[in-house]
């Protein structure tokens, strides 16, 4: 692969360039409007409600196509078959330790690696989605494997990320059941398309990490290099609050996914999307080689706080820096 710099660039495939929107994503994104505004979806909607659809339906193909994916390729099936029960009649009795410490307990059981509760905000809903119900967020995270994702693009990191996609499907739908098993309403929320909510902003709630310059969350443990779910509930559960530990200062200072990313897409600076300024990643530029390299993951792979052992050190640098 070409470095970032070097004569040979990338170069978007033409295929691809052929099913392309005249509409640009990062217009549909909110890039560059100062007003606050509801989100738009631009890309993951199965129904192919997006101008963006023949390329969401040409990366599901070219991933199909490939007979080592044949594994990963049921992840959907298997999270769907997960039959979804009936709320019990009556409400059971709270632990005593309560229900939050019960269901963080209840989401580690059920193989999420991590889980945090947020108040559940409207502007998170698609507007032109019903909103869901529940009043509080539960996110559940879920790490990836630091070897299978370090040659990213390819086969294996495409593959683990369709696992651990089912893992945390599997994770929300089992612990909703388990929620509805005590009396409460519950929902899953499974990725990688939720259809109708946003999952970032309710991670960052939750406490599950801070927006990376790569457009995604890092962790302080798990670095960049893992997947989320949610489950929506009306159980009363206290929210937890965001975690700062210093990833949004190091991104600034740091360049390593933004020279390892082929099509040029990261930005060096945060920009002003739907009235927040924030780290934002080209559309336009990220998306056509995503689709055309098994869902790419270059950046996860490549930032320092996704490699193992790394993530307590940096934590701890950052908060000397702020001392």
């Amino acid at each position: 692969m070409a470095s970032k710099g070097s004569a040979q660039a990338w170069q978007p495939n033409p295929e691809v360039m052929k099913i392309w929107p005249d509409v640009s994503g990062n217009d549909i994104n909110g890039l560059g409007e100062a007003e606050k505004r509801p989100p738009t979806p631009v890309f993951w909607r199965t129904d192919g409600s997006t101008p963006h659809a023949p390329a969401m339906y040409y990366f599901f193909e070219k991933g199909m196509a490939d007979p080592r994916t044949a594994p990963a390729r049921k992840f959907r099936e298997r999270t769907d078959a997960i039959e979804v029960h009936d709320i019990a009649s009556e409400v059971a009795p709270e632990p005593a330790g309560g229900w939050t410490s019960a269901v963080k307990q209840a989401a580690l059981d059920l193989k999420a690696d991590d889980a945090g509760i947020c108040v559940w905000n409207s502007e998170w809903t698609y507007p032109d989605r019903p909103a869901p119900k529940g009043t509080r967020a539960i996110v559940l995270a879920v790490i990836q494997s630091y070897d299978e994702m370090k040659p990213a693009p390819s086969i294996s990191a495409f593959v683990e990320m369709m696992a651990q996609y089912e893992r945390a499907g599997s994770s929300a739908k089992n612990l909703a059941n388990w929620i509805r098993d005590r009396g409460w309403f519950a929902e899953a929320k499974t990725g990688p398309s939720t259809e109708d909510v946003l999952m970032i902003p309710p991670a960052i709630a939750s406490g599950m990490g801070e927006l990376g310059k790569h457009g995604s969350l890092i962790h302080r443990r798990f670095g960049a290099s893992f997947r989320l779910s949610m489950v929506l509930t009306d159980m009363p559960l206290d929210p937890d609050t965001s975690d700062v530990f210093g990833a949004d200062d190091f991104c600034a200072n740091c360049q390593v996914c933004t020279n390892a990313c082929p099509p040029d897409a990261i930005s060096d600076e945060k920009q002003m999307v739907r009235g927040e300024r924030k780290w934002y990643v080209d559309f336009e530029k990220c998306v056509p080689f995503f689709v055309d390299n098994h869902g790419c993951a270059i950046c996860l792979a490549v930032c320092p706080w996704s490699r193992p052992g790394i993530a307590d050190n940096l934590v701890a640098k950052m908060a000397r820096r702020r001392a």
